[in-house]
């Protein structure tokens, strides 16, 4: 059997479309092959099999492009994230600052209501009697 056209001596042209290069090579497996339909045959196998496997390179061309700014944009938005992440604070620290908060007012206000300022009377007993807020923002402890 013989072997099939080979058309490696034509070369594509800087910037040529794959479809302009596939017309050349066939013109030339034409012209070569004085009619004979098996060349011509074997060159158009070969040529579409390269043409199969442009597209699936374009394809994963279009993927890989895709999947990269696709990334980009997700990688941005986690450095946002990370960035508001680092200026808030969390439940636990919240809620602890606002029950110190919450006491530091209470033994104020009884200080406050003492007579001569250290002596303790009704008045800053009931104060200091009153309880401290419920948790607002959550019902755990941080962990020791």
């Amino acid at each position: 059997m013989r072997d099939s056209y080979d058309y490696l001596h034509i070369r594509p042209k800087d910037g040529e479309s794959l479809s302009l290069w596939f017309t050349r090579v066939i013109e030339c497996a034409i012209s070569d092959s004085k009619g004979r339909q098996g060349r011509i045959r074997g060159a158009l196998h070969d040529l579409e099999r390269m043409a199969r496997e442009e597209g699936m390179a374009e394809g994963r061309r279009e993927v890989q492009q895709l999947m990269d700014t696709e990334t980009a944009r997700l990688g941005k938005r986690i450095t946002d994230l990370e960035l508001m992440l680092r200026g808030s604070v969390s439940k636990i620290d919240a809620e602890a600052e606002r029950q110190e908060a919450a006491r530091a007012m209470r033994n104020r206000c009884s200080d406050a209501a003492m007579d001569y300022g250290c002596v303790p009377n009704n008045t800053s007993e009931a104060i200091y009697a009153l309880p401290l807020p419920k948790p607002l923002f959550t019902q755990t402890v941080r962990p020791k």
